[in-house]
């Protein structure tokens, strides 16, 4: 007789654990995707308020340094789009604020030549010169585009909206608009072979409140996953309970 009482409670236990309703299910999954989002969120706020802190440099937000070669006659970065939709609000230039590049030729009193100018303009001047283009910034990866000498010295032309040229390190200061960007590194007389280190900084003035917002809708997020999940669970140990005492 207990035993079959027994085998009775086993059964209905087994039958309660098999009866999760959609319900619960759905508040399990949507917790748990609510919990893997806040960790997401947290980890970008914590490493925004970190950059905030500790990366800036002149009240910029500043990268590593970054070494760069090329045989050819210039280094550019790939056409970078300001203010574009979906995304790119995130490079807009209201948020970046002022830009700093800075560069440092390897061989000390080597003349350079820093610019920033319209993509169109950079390929056409650019049209069939060997040079390296820097795919990567931060992972150091760079194209290399075969060609000849370049034609013109850089800072005989008039399209750029910020350069700096000189002997030893060259820093350019520029207040980004919307359109398609080229920065580009020359020596200053544009022959070829280059060897360089940069940086780049950025003001970011609104970096810290985004970073609050983001940390605050991430702690949102995980206490609403955190209780659609311990509801789902609770629930589902009360059931069994009652199953159990019948």
């Amino acid at each position: 007789m207990s035993q079959n009482v027994s085998h009775t409670a086993v059964g209905r236990a087994d039958d309660a654990l098999r009866r999760w309703t959609v319900g619960r299910i759905a508040a399990l999954a949507i917790g748990t995707l609510l919990v893997l989002l806040a960790l997401i969120m947290l980890g970008a706020a914590g490493t925004a308020l970190w950059a905030d802190r500790t990366q800036r440099d002149g009240g910029f937000v500043t990268s590593e340094r970054h070494d760069f070669a090329t045989s050819g006659s210039a280094l550019t970065s790939r056409a970078t789009e300001l203010g574009t939709a979906g995304v790119g609000w995130l490079y807009g230039p209201g948020l970046l604020g002022k830009v700093r590049i800075r560069v440092t030729p390897q061989s000390a009193g080597s003349k350079l030549f820093v610019g920033i100018a319209r993509s169109a303009d950079v390929d056409r001047y650019l049209a069939g010169v060997d040079r390296t283009v820097i795919s990567e910034f931060f992972d150091e990866k760079v194209e290399r585009v075969d060609g000849g000498k370049a034609r013109a010295v850089p800072a005989r032309r008039h399209f750029w909206v910020a350069s700096a040229t000189g002997a030893g390190p060259q820093t350019v200061l520029w207040e980004p608009r919307d359109g398609s960007w080229t920065v580009v590194v020359m020596n200053a007389d544009a022959r070829p072979v280059l060897d360089v280190d940069a940086d780049l900084g950025a003001r970011f003035a609104a970096l810290p409140w985004i970073a609050l917002g983001v940390l605050i809708a991430g702690a949102v997020f995980a206490a609403g996953g955190g209780i659609l999940i311990a509801g789902a669970v609770r629930a589902r140990t009360v059931e069994l309970s009652r199953s159990e005492e019948r």
